[in-house]
């Protein structure tokens, strides 16, 4: 079957809709299974009708469900007047859910809830005009963007394709056909309740659902199978700019930087400046009531080691290889010629900054997400084969991907992002400031609270 390629462009609703998708559809359960939507378990995110992916499916709607990311898949029934009743997740069926698996499911569902948008409707676009909206529909043939439900394509397969191709009766524009795997339509997560095999209807791209979609249909049991895929590594960043509200202010430079240090000593020697101050809960939820600090250090240290506190606080730790008490007078004084400047730039008053949605300034940006971006190759390795593909259909997963053009990826296996009991830490941040010499890094050990600081420089 050729596969098609369908770009929209927004409208405004106006009325009935006919064959156009509609983003944020109202209704879409089952009125016994409005529960889900209010325990925020599942959101219905668009529904397309059938016909735009065969005629064959004139007269049914399928609805893209965003549901928690800890699943592969959901399953649904299609029933009257083409709404959804939720059957289960990843092959189990939907049983109640105890407060500890709400909280659990929530929490992956944040992800979920970082944009709020209007219903609106969308039409093809004949012009292949971009914009930061656009969705995209596939349809005809599955294209997968990871591996979990492929297998070795026969050499007869791969002639029957070549020969599509040379007919152009196989199509994927920027979705290329790998001629080595295919979908492998054994597997039972391909089959209904009957053992019947799922016709593919349609996979979405939308900026703002992230990760990929994938629906499947039995029309026997009118079971929908929908898989969702998301990039393995992810990286975020956020502009700042600065706020006179306090309170709205996520990120504080601190005119009072001694306050979070445990001891003082070391600022009032004036060889560690905390500088920036940010909540956990910017980075990930389960980092709510923590705060992180950045800390402006000699330029020849690579790595500070700290303790956070339960007040927040750090407690030095190692400068490289080198513990406090090891501190010789020489040596602080060698540390405060090379810092003594930053302490000359301390505000008189504290300033705050919030996230700019526009993006206007770079004069103070922070990343997160799985992992970062290393200015220098300390820290990393060459990626393997599995992850270059990976990380090429994350870029077409995401129309964005700081990674797909570095051949190098974190070295988690390595020594300096362990903590003390060899657990790899997570990664908390990146610090880009205009202000400030370098780039500053955050790793942190849930664990054993340990946060370990890298610096590099370009």
């Amino acid at each position: 079957m050729k596969s098609r390629v369908i770009k929209t462009y927004k409208k405004a609703i106006t009325g009935p809709c006919g064959n156009t998708l509609i983003s944020y559809p109202s209704e879409t359960l089952i009125e016994k299974d409005k529960i889900y939507t209010e325990q925020k378990v599942l959101i219905p995110e668009f529904s397309v009708p059938g016909i735009l992916a065969k005629p064959e499916l004139e007269g049914l709607t399928f609805h893209f469900m965003a549901f928690p990311t800890i699943f592969e898949y959901a399953d649904f029934r299609l029933i009257d007047k083409n709404k959804y009743e939720l059957l289960g997740f990843n092959g189990e069926s939907v049983t109640e859910f105890t407060p500890e698996l709400l909280e659990k499911y929530t929490e992956a569902m944040e992800i979920h809830f970082e944009e709020s948008n209007e219903p609106a409707a969308y039409v093809e676009n004949e012009e292949d005009q971009y914009a930061k909206e656009n969705i995209t529909l596939l349809t005809g043939k599955v294209k997968w963007h990871f591996s979990n439900y492929l297998r070795k394509t026969t050499e007869e397969e791969n002639e029957i394709l070549y020969e599509l191709e040379k007919e152009d009766e196989l199509e994927y524009e920027n979705f290329e056909e790998d001629f080595n795997y295919t979908t492998d339509y054994s597997l039972p997560v391909f089959k209904d309740e009957n053992g019947n095999t799922l016709e593919f209807v349609c996979r979405i791209y939308a900026p703002y659902f992230p990760g990929t979609h994938y629906i499947f249909y039995s029309e026997e049991t009118k079971l929908v199978r929908q898989f969702s895929q998301f990039p393995k590594r992810r990286n975020r960043k956020i502009y700042f700019k600065k706020t006179k509200d306090k309170i709205m202010g996520v990120l504080e430079e601190m005119s009072d930087p001694s306050k979070v240090l445990a001891d003082p000593f070391y600022f009032d020697q004036q060889i560690l400046l905390p500088k920036y101050s940010f909540p956990g809960s910017v980075v990930d939820k389960k980092f709510s009531g923590l705060r992180f600090h950045f800390v402006m250090a000699p330029v020849f240290n690579s790595a500070l080691d700290f303790r956070l506190t339960e007040d927040n606080k750090y407690e030095l730790l190692r400068f490289d290889d080198k513990s406090p008490e090891n501190f010789t007078p020489e040596f602080i004084e060698w540390c405060n010629s090379e810092i003594d400047d930053y302490f000359n730039e301390i505000p008189e008053q504290s300033v705050y900054f919030t996230g700019d949605s526009e993006k206007s300034s770079g004069d103070l940006i922070l990343t997160f997400g799985t992992e970062c971006s290393w200015d220098q190759q300390d820290y990393m390795r060459e990626k393997t084969e599995e992850e270059i593909q990976a990380d090429n259909d994350a870029y077409h997963m995401n129309m964005r991907d700081s990674f797909q053009d570095n051949d190098y990826v974190t070295d988690l296996d390595a020594p300096e992002l362990k903590d003390e009991n060899g657990e790899t830490m997570k990664f908390i941040s990146k610090l880009y400031a205009s202000n400030v010499f370098g780039t500053y890094y955050l790793y942190f050990s849930p664990k054993t609270r340990l946060v370990r600081q890298f610096f590099q420089c370009t």
